[in-house]
């Protein structure tokens, strides 16, 4: 399996993102469920124009963020780490991410809440099953590296 493919397969079997927003230099995180697009290298998470992470990512589309696993055994952690831009999706575009998500949560047909896609910039996956310290990078370019820092 190539790097890619590890990458992908983590965040397709994990479902919930922390997404980081700020608003005049103070910090906010925010946990929530997303789908993901490989096409599109896109999270989609539904959250509403009401809360705080909505607000700050409608005014400031830069944000941060992590998909994360829980592990006693350290030689098992693994993460993921990305910086992308959140953007509220409409018409065309929000009804193909809707399909998407509601394939993944078919019961958040019931929440009327907006979509989003978080168009992701750069990944930092960290997999100690594959060395202890283990970590690959992508960044939008499609450059896929592994590093041991």
């Amino acid at each position: 399996m190539d790097d890619v493919s590890k990458i992908i397969s983590y965040i397709k079997a994990n479902n919930i993102l922390t997404v980081a927003t700020v608003r005049d230099g103070i910090p906010w995180t925010a946990s929530c469920f997303y789908a993901f697009d490989k096409d599109r290298m896109a999270f989609f998470c539904l959250t509403s124009l009401d809360t705080r992470h909505g607000l700050e990512m409608r005014d400031n589309a830069n944000v941060a963020g992590t998909v994360s696993s829980q592990q006693v055994n350290v030689a098992k952690i693994r993460g993921l780490q990305f910086s992308g831009r959140a953007l509220l999706l409409e018409d065309e575009e929000e009804k193909a991410a809707r399909a998407i998500y509601y394939k993944r949560f078919p019961m958040a047909r019931l929440h009327s809440a907006p979509i989003w896609s978080i168009s992701l910039d750069v990944l930092k996956y960290t997999d100690n099953s594959f060395g202890f310290g283990t970590k690959l990078h992508w960044r939008r370019e499609n450059e896929w590296s592994k590093s041991d820092r």
